[in-house]
């Protein structure tokens, strides 16, 4: 057997876990033309909470005369985890362009809220999430390959 220490501390590995902690991701691949309700994202192994949410796509899509914007709902066990969701949105003018809400500062975006008295995890908790497009026609540029992604912070070990 081979030896596994010497470590910093007997607790390393927990450490190591809360630092680094878990998230789960999905992606829709290519141009985003449907919601996509109800789609579970994972299973939690750990106590902890969800900490954020944000999206990222490859292209914003592109319609200066009509809305264009897709935003995300995540839900623990069928209740939603946020006050406010995140969205992304086309800005008349722009270019269809590679976006994220994870950073502040760009046109178009809004940052997720996390709903404090609906975040906490469980073992085994499923978490899924609605991607809703808003769109009244036709773009110009479809939006490409949108992202969720659900931050988790485990429980301190």
């Amino acid at each position: 057997m081979r030896n596994l220490t010497p470590y910093p501390s007997p607790n390393f590995s927990k450490q190591c876990e809360f630092a680094v902690g878990q998230s789960f991701g999905a992606c829709v691949s290519g141009e985003f033309t449907a919601n996509q309700m109800g789609t579970p994202i994972g299973a939690v192994k750990k106590a902890g909470k969800v900490a954020n949410v944000f999206l990222s796509c490859i292209a914003s899509g592109k319609d200066d005369s009509n809305t264009l914007s897709f935003t995300c709902d995540v839900f623990i066990n069928g209740v939603s985890c946020l006050t406010t969701p995140p969205v992304i949105a086309h800005v008349s003018g722009e270019a269809s362009t590679s976006k994220t809400t994870k950073i502040t500062g760009d046109t178009g975006i809004t940052q997720a809220t996390m709903n404090e008295s609906a975040n906490t995890l469980s073992p085994g908790d499923v978490i899924t999430y609605n991607l809703v497009l808003t769109r009244t026609s036709s773009p110009t540029t479809e939006i490409n390959t949108p992202c969720v992604v659900v931050e988790l912070e485990p429980e301190s070990p």
